[in-house]
C-alpha cells in the first residue's frame, strides 16, 4: 500500500513553475503533546508539494492569489525531488488538492440566529396567517350601476363652490360603509365628459379623497 500524507493550511512560498509541473511549500506544526511516556515532541516540518499544471487550472486562481488561499493536499511522500527544487525538509506529490474556506474568514462570519422553540415558531406562523388573512378575504372591486369609466381623483376638477362646504356626517358615514364592503364609493361621481369638471355626487368624491381611492367610477 502506498504511503499516505494529507496536508491543510496555506503556502509558506510562491508558488514555482517548473514547465511540466509547479511547487510550493506547506508547513505543519504537529501535536503540541506527545503521548504520556515519549520524551520527545513533534515538530514543524516543511514540505515541498509538486502538482502538474492541470491539477493547478482546476483551481482557477492566480499565481498571485495562490499563497493567500488556504488548501487541503492529500499526496504521497516522494525522495527524488531535485534537491534545488525541494526547498523542504519533505517532498509531497500532489494526488489531490482543494481549496478550503480560511478560519478566520469563518470565526468573521456572524453568527447563526439560534433555533426558536416550538411554541415561538407557532405564535409567528399564526401572526403571519393573521396578517395575510385580510389579503384573503377582500372581495373584489364592485362595479356601481351607471359607471361609464374609472378615473383618478386628480384628473377630476372641483369648482370652488363644492370646496366651500365639508359634505354632513350621515353622508360621509354612507360612502366609507361602501367603501368598507365594495372597495369604492355606492355609486358614480357625476362629472363633465369634456372637462372633467364635478357636477354631482361631492360627498363620495371628498369621502374617496379621504381614504386616498386611487379610481372612482364615473358617469358622464
Amino acid at each position: 500500500m502506498a504511503h499516505k500524507i494529507s496536508l491543510t493550511g496555506c503556502p509558506t512560498s510562491s508558488i514555482q513553475d517548473y514547465g511540466k509541473y509547479l511547487a510550493f511549500d506547506m508547513e505543519e506544526k504537529g501535536s503540541p503533546n506527545a503521548p504520556k511516556g515519549i520524551p520527545f515532541k513533534s515538530n514543524a516540518i516543511t514540505y515541498t508539494v509538486v502538482l502538474s499544471q492541470k491539477q493547478f487550472n482546476k483551481l482557477n486562481i492566480s499565481h498571485e492569489e495562490f499563497s493567500l488561499r488556504r488548501f487541503l493536499v492529500q499526496g504521497e511522500p516522494c525522495l527524488d525531488i531535485p534537491f534545488e527544487q525541494c526547498t523542504g525538509e519533505i517532498g509531497v506529490i500532489c494526488m489531490q488538492i482543494q481549496e478550503i474556506e480560511d478560519k478566520g474568514k469563518e470565526e468573521k462570519q456572524p453568527k447563526q440566529t439560534p433555533k426558536k422553540g416550538s411554541r415561538a415558531k407557532k405564535q409567528e406562523e399564526s401572526k403571519s396567517e393573521q396578517e395575510s388573512k385580510p389579503q384573503q378575504e377582500k372581495k373584489p372591486l364592485l362595479v356601481p350601476k351607471g359607471t361609464k369609466d374609472w378615473m383618478s381623483l386628480e384628473e377630476i376638477k372641483v369648482p370652488e363652490t363644492f370646496l366651500q362646504f365639508t359634505p354632513g356626517i350621515a353622508k360621509q358615514k354612507a360612502v366609507e360603509e361602501s367603501i368598507e364592503k365594495n372597495g369604492t364609493v355606492d355609486k358614480p361621481i357625476i362629472i363633465d365628459p369634456d372637462t372633467h369638471e364635478l357636477l354631482d355626487s361631492y360627498s363620495r368624491y371628498f369621502v374617496a379623497k379621504k381614504k386616498n381611492l386611487d379610481r372612482v367610477p364615473v358617469h358622464y
